[in-house]
Formats: C-alpha cells, structure tokens, sequence
C-alpha cells in the first residue's frame, strides 16, 4: 500500500506563492449537490471530478462528504467503470484512487464540515455553514464560476453534455480548498470569478460568459499525444467524457506510475502503481470506444520503430513525415526538441508551473516561439559522467550504503561499475538515476486546467473551426484567479534555429 506521504510528496513541496508551513490538514469537506444538478450529466461530470481531484490531495483532505439526492449515474469513473448510482458510485472512485487514504460518506452526517462546496445555487435552503470556507460552483458547457455563495448566480440550471466546463469548475473548486489548507503567501480567494474556454474570457458573473458549441457526435482526426504524465493524462480525462466520435488516439510514453504520480494522474489508481502510463490510459479510453495505439518508447524511438499495427493511414503519414495534429505533454527539453523537430501542422503543448496552468499553440508565424524555445535539451552526459566519477571516488561500503539509501538496485549498478556494457539493467538503472529531475511541486487541479486549455484550444483549431482569434498562449494563474491570453515571442538562442529554419522556407 502507498504511503501517504509519497502521494502527498508532490503537492507538499515548495511553490513561489504558497506557506512554507501548512496552514490546516485533515480537512473534512463537504460537498452539497442541488438537485437538479445532482440528476444531470454537467452536474455529476462536476461532481466525480472534483471528488477525483480532492481525495488526491493527501496531506491536507482526510474526508468528503457528499450530499445528493439519489438518482441513476449518468457517467463514469475515471478508470472507465459506469458510476452505477449516484453518488453512491463515488465511494467506489476513492477507494480506487487512494485506497483508504481519504474517507468518503454519501449521506449528510451532523458533523461540522471545514469547507463546504454547493454545486448549483440552490444546492440547500438550510443555513450555510462550515468552519473554514463555504463556495459554490456553476460550471456548464464550456463556462464555469467559483464564488461566495451570496455572488451565486440565480436559478441557474445545467444544460449541457460537454465535460470541458464541469471539469474546469471542479478544478476551480479544488483549487480553493488547496489554497485555504496549504495556505497562500499572495494572490486571493475567489468570491466571484468565471471562465469561458470557449472565448477565453473572464468575468465576475455567470451570464456574461460566453457559450460554446455543443460537440457530442463530432468527429476528431487522428492525434499523436506525446507524453502521458499529468497533463497527458488530463487530456485523456477531458477525451474520455466528450462524447465525441473519436478519431485516433497515437499515446507515446515510456514511463510507469509511481506512489507520487497518484496526486496528479486522474486515471490511475493505486492498483496502477508501477504499471505502464499507456496501457492505463489506453484502457481507460478504449473502454469508452476510443480507439488508440500505445507505443512504449520515447518520441525518437517511435518514429525510428517499425511501429507495427497503427492504422494504416497514420502509418503512410508517418513513414513520410507527416505529422498532422500533436500535443506535447512531455516535461523534458529533449524531447520538446525531438517533437518540434517532427514539424507537424498542428501543434500544441499543455504545461504547469507552481499554480499556473499553460497551453501553447505553436503557430509558426514569423517571430513565434516553436516547441523548442526556452527548452534546451538537458545535459544528460554531463550528469551521467559526473555521478559515475563520484561513486568510483568512493569506499565500496559507502557507495553501496549510498545507492540502497536511494532505493536503486545496488548488485546491478555495482557488475555495470566494474563491468560496463551498453544495455544491462544496471546501465539503464544507473542512467535513471543519474538524469532523473529533482522532485518539483505539482498538483492536480493545476495539470487539470492544462489540459483543459489544451483540450479546448485543439478542438476550437479543428473540429470546430472556431473564429475566434487564436491566441498562442493561454495562461490561468490559480493562485490570483487570473486567466491572459497572449501571443509567445521566439527565443533567439533556440537550439532548433526555428527563425532562421523559417527564413529558408522550412517549417
């Protein structure tokens, strides 16, 4: 069983904004659910992933409670399941994602709630109270409002099947409750703040928000999605509540969960830990009857790989170069190059720093930034050179004390030290470790809202043509509630020279 402190680790690191000391932990949050929200499609979307997002905040959240009229489930879990009832279903999520971790009721106890979360305005007629914070949230096609309840907007109902709301307003949601329990250095809360992802504009009430298209029953053309971590998997998550009439999905990864991916990673569970990120993520998909193609490999292994049983058309594509929709999720400059320099027509990357979430969309305009700005690769030589040479300067019992301190597989790296060859398990042991990135805070309502932007950016550039002017990066900034849009500059030092590549007429 995982430890709670390994996927907690993540979210309890330091971030620019954020206390040094938490402010409150073990926070019991209730989660009330008007009825005819409770009895809709956006509104259990809303509530399932909320309830996804908060049981993973280990640490800080050690109950939920939801409150809801029982009705028949209109969704799934993340781990592609139907919910069965509602909310009784819910009590099945938790324990897949975090075990006993987190504990959930759903049924109204007498216990005083620290935070209390209304879905709709008139979630309950009984008087509000909760000992840290009371919000509502309104979320609904492709908009979504967090606030004070008393800023609510009125006789609001859902109306919609679209899953990019919901979601948007679940990760609003569990953003407040992060930032009242790990305590925020600058920035605010929320009292009346809304979203529309569909124009990408901000206002503080609901009706201003602008609406966008229904999308059940679209089609969407083939996508190779690169990198299948947090944001990759919040892109699965979005795709995999659509409804759409799915194209292709190409997932390319060559990684497997650990303990500490739990906090961020919407479709794993703890079942999942050392499992293969695309053989979850292709489950969870084709379960819901999207089609997929997972390759267990890096960006430059796929596309020198014979890549047997991709769809034939993809495969053509690919055999001459042709890249048509890509969205980097990697996390690593490497293989931001490596993608960038595949030239596809249509690319886009979804990222997080601290509490910001980020899409970019790589238009290849004279003077834009490509994949490869401010993404150098890393200096994995350097790396690999300099650890080798430190644990050959030590005694044989430190440097075999050293490696079990770091949960390495000491007898494998010792027979590579004394015996170097290209390809053994001590090698690739040895290389992981040496070029592996130091832990760096992460959460997962912030990856949520990055591939949210992703996502409804890719669909507005494809499927639905959207006129609105396509701004090449999107930002929204938890911790102050502010969402720019604005176009992306060139670096003039880019290892992929895109400026003077473009110059010559290539990309």
């Amino acid at each position: 069983m995982s430890d709670d402190r390994e996927i907690g680790d993540r979210h309890l690191q330091p971030a620019e904004g954020l206390s040094d000391t938490l402010e409150s932990d073990s926070q019991f949050v209730r989660i009330v659910v008007a009825d005819d929200w409770g009895c809709s499609r956006a509104g259990q979307l809303l509530v399932t992933c909320l309830v996804n997002l908060l049981c993973r905040q280990i640490g800080l959240v050690s109950h939920l409670e939801v409150v809801a009229h029982p009705t028949a489930g209109a969704v799934r879990l993340p781990n592609g399941q139907a919910v069965g009832a509602f909310p009784t279903g819910l009590e099945a999520l938790v324990r897949w994602a975090v075990g006993d971790k987190v504990s959930i009721s759903t049924s109204e106890t007498p216990q005083q709630a620290d935070h209390l979360i209304l879905i709709g305005s008139s979630a309950t007629s009984k008087p509000l109270s909760a000992t840290r914070q009371v919000i509502t949230v309104i979320a609904d096609g492709w908009c979504a409002w967090v606030g004070e309840p008393k800023n609510a907007p009125r006789d609001t109902s859902p109306k919609s099947r679209c899953s990019i709301g919901p979601f948007l307003g679940a990760a609003l949601a569990a953003g407040e409750i992060f930032k009242r329990t790990r305590g925020i250095t600058r920035g605010k809360f929320l009292s009346s703040a809304g979203y529309s992802l569909w124009s990408g504009g901000s206002q503080e009430g609901w009706s201003m928000l602008e609406q966008g298209p229904e999308v059940s029953g679209l089609r969407l053309d083939p996508i190779h999605v690169f990198g299948l971590g947090a944001v990759g998997n919040g892109l699965a998550y979005l795709m995999q509540n659509m409804e759409l009439d799915y194209g292709y999905f190409i997932l390319v990864d060559d990684d497997s969960f650990d303990d500490t991916n739990l906090n961020r990673c919407f479709l794993a569970g703890t079942k999942n830990i050392t499992d293969k990120k695309i053989d979850v993520v292709s489950s969870a998909l084709r379960v819901c009857g999207i089609e997929t193609y997972p390759f267990d490999g890096t960006v430059r292994k796929y596309v020198s790989d014979s890549r047997q049983d991709l769809r034939s058309d993809v495969a053509n594509q690919v055999d001459n170069s042709v890249f048509e929709i890509v969205a980097s999720c990697v996390d690593k400059g490497t293989s931001r190059q490596d993608i960038q320099a595949l030239q596809p027509r249509l690319l886009m990357g979804g990222s997080t720093l601290d509490l910001s979430a980020r899409a970019n969309w790589y238009s290849l305009r004279p003077g834009a930034a490509c994949l490869a700005c401010f993404n150098p690769k890393e200096r994995d030589g350097e790396k690999i050179r300099s650890l080798e040479a430190q644990l050959r300067l030590m005694a044989n019992e430190e440097r075999r004390r050293f490696l079990t301190d770091q949960g390495l597989n000491v007898d494998a790296i010792e027979e590579f030290l004394a015996n170097p060859k290209c390809g053994s398990i001590g090698e690739t042991a040895f290389n992981d470790f040496a070029t592996h990135a130091p832990a760096q805070f992460s959460v997962g309502f912030v990856s949520l809202a990055a591939a949210l932007l992703l996502g409804s950016a890719l669909l507005r550039h494809t499927v639905l043509k959207s006129p609105f002017h396509y701004s090449e990066m999107s930002v929204l900034n938890f911790l102050n509630g502010g969402r720019v849009d604005t176009n992306f500059g060139s670096d003039d030092k880019c290892e992929w020279k895109c400026q003077e590549r473009r110059g010559n007429g290539i990309g």
